[in-house]
């Protein structure tokens, strides 16, 4: 598949990529439909790594070089052992932020703050691709359109 892949500063290279693996319990895959370009991304572009890790990152064992975009929508094409909350057929729209889910602060529900906090795109690989797995409990169900 093709994908946006950040290398470095003022280096992003569209090129062809492995499909992602079947999403691990508790993921899903989407089929990106819609990916928009954030400032944080401008930014890894112009003076980067700023945020995206040259060390495996503590939650996501990512490292750059890795795949740009965190907002975004798409379909659920798969689903993850022990999903509930969403299912194949979802039009989606993810929360950008990955976290523990143990910490002090997640358990607080402050998961914004997490000690491990990764942000899809950044610190996980993105949706400037055709495919990306994500945690489920990212996203958001949008609600079916019916245009006449």
């Amino acid at each position: 598949m093709k994908a946006a892949k950040w290398y470095g500063k003022k280096d992003i290279r569209v090129e062809d990529v492995p499909t992602p693996p079947a999403p691990k319990p508790g993921e899903v895959q989407i089929k990106v439909a819609w990916c928009g370009i954030c400032g944080s991304d401008l930014h890894e572009y112009l003076a980067g790594p700023i945020f995206i890790p040259v060390e495996p990152h503590p939650l996501t064992g990512v490292k750059a070089p890795l795949i740009l975009g965190h907002e975004f929508s798409g379909e659920v094409v798969a689903v993850g052992e022990g999903v509930t909350t969403v299912q194949v057929g979802d039009s989606v729209a993810p929360d950008a932020c990955q976290h523990c889910g143990t910490c002090v602060t997640c358990r607080e529900g402050r998961y914004n703050v997490c000690e491990k906090l990764a942000f899809t795109g950044l610190m996980a690989e993105g949706a400037f691709a055709e495919l990306v797995n994500v945690p489920a409990e990212l996203c958001y169900v949008l609600p079916i359109v019916h245009r006449t």
